[in-house]
């Protein structure tokens, strides 16, 4: 039998080293460049800037009349003012010619406003007549200077920020980046995180299921997750439970260029659970075990330099093992985590919680926190909490949960019908 590392930390203690971890390596992060095609949902790695006012210059937000605003004053429906009208812009046009008292221009919405002008009259307050020397144009409603116009730089400053350093960029933002005239934008790179599957029973979805074996469910799910954390899967495949095995999978994710190396499986203090042997030959063991349930033979180790985590093999403790300590490093190394802020942040990240009753009494382990898996059912007018007993290791526990519920070690009972915290899963 290998030796067995098992030495239980407590969750506190294992998230103030992961977060440690985060903020150190996190200083190192490396930024690209991208176009602004790509980079929806990216981190933007610095302040960006608007190179230009917008909009670039006086433009019309009325379809009318560009005045000068003093030719209007005084003017009504029984005593319009009388302007000659110079020529027409639209939206797009350029025009050279200055605008003197007496004179108008025809303007689009949007056009650039003509020099010597100081407001737009609305095409609804006047009335044009052709005439064969020229048109004029009757008005009927005064204007103040500025009515109608939108400056320049209104919208935005030139030199103003319009994007902060750690904003995950939405359409909202390309947009603005895009009207300021940007093609690129400067932003985190997305770590890559080798995922590795360790079992003698695991074979690859499509494979022929012989006496046995069992498909691999913990790749896809870390890959997707690894996928909602902004970072880069990158699929290494299944080991068996052998030392030697294990431990060039790993050099083989640091050869790749891995960020971040994810095993599944193989991290218990039984002798055949060789993770936390190959992590410590290769790298560093930081720690083997946690006060959780499920996920209590968790595993965080380094290897040159990059954390490698051991989670549990069965599916529900992977996925909860993954959000509770894998996740936030996945954001505050992927650029959208501040580390200034990284708390409030990394709060602020996580996933949706609710509120609810329990349907029924729930009962947990003594002397470990314990987060278990609820399905929410509509009760009362209102989603009721269910508890999922089917186990961890169940398929269909993963399957029915919408979330879980985090009882604290010494917590155990909660009774039906008092309100509970569900983070949510969907």
């Amino acid at each position: 039998m290998g030796k067995q590392f098992l030495e239980i930390t407590e969750q506190r203690e294992a998230e103030r080293k992961i977060q440690e971890l985060s903020a150190r390596i996190a200083k190192q992060l490396d930024s690209e460049l991208v176009s602004i095609e790509s980079a929806l949902g990216r981190v933007a790695s610095t302040d960006i800037f608007s190179p230009l006012n917008i909009p670039p210059f006086d433009r019309a937000t009325m379809d009318g009349y560009a005045v000068v605003a003093s030719d209007t004053y005084y003017c009504s429906e029984d005593a319009p003012a009388t302007l000659i009208v110079k020529a027409r812009i639209r939206a797009g046009e350029a025009h050279s010619g200055d605008i003197e008292r007496g004179f108008c221009m025809g303007i689009s919405t949007g056009a650039a406003v003509p020099k010597g002008a100081d407001a737009v009259v609305k095409v609804e307050n006047t009335m044009e007549i052709e005439r064969e020397d020229k048109d004029v144009v009757k008005i009927y409603k005064p204007v103040a200077p500025g009515e109608n116009i939108m400056l320049a730089g209104t919208d935005i400053k030139r030199g103003e920020r319009i994007v902060t350093r750690g904003t995950t960029l939405t359409a909202q933002d390309t947009g603005v980046i895009a009207a300021c005239g940007l093609t690129t934008v400067k932003v985190y790179k997305k770590p890559t995180v080798a995922v590795i599957s360790t079992g003698d029973e695991l074979i690859m979805p499509g494979e022929n299921l012989t006496p046995g074996k069992i498909y691999d469910v913990n790749a896809r799910t870390l890959s997707d997750s690894i996928r909602e954390c902004g970072s880069v899967p990158l699929s290494l495949g299944i080991v068996r439970d052998r030392k030697e095995e294990i431990r060039n999978k790993i050099k083989e994710a640091l050869r790749m260029g891995a960020d971040v190396i994810i095993l599944s499986g193989g991290t218990s203090a039984g002798g055949g659970d060789e993770v936390p042997v190959a992590i410590a030959e290769v790298g560093e063991l930081i720690l083997h075990g946690v006060d959780i349930k499920p996920g209590k033979p968790f595993v965080l180790g380094m290897c040159h330099d990059k954390p490698v985590f051991g989670l549990p093999g069965n599916p529900t403790s992977a996925l909860i093992t993954f959000n509770l300590f894998v996740a936030p490093l996945l954001r505050a190394i992927s650029g959208s985590i501040q580390i200034q802020n990284q708390n409030q942040r990394a709060k602020q990240k996580r996933r949706k919680k609710v509120k609810v009753k329990t349907a029924c009494r729930i009962f947990s382990e003594p002397g470990r926190n314990e987060y278990l898996m609820v399905k929410l059912v509509p009760g009362n007018g209102n989603l009721v909490a269910y508890p999922i007993l089917s186990g961890s290791g169940a398929i269909t526990t993963l399957a029915k949960a919408d979330g879980y519920i985090y009882m604290g070690k010494g917590r155990e009972i909660i009774e039906e019908g008092e309100e509970v915290e569900v983070e949510l899963l969907r």
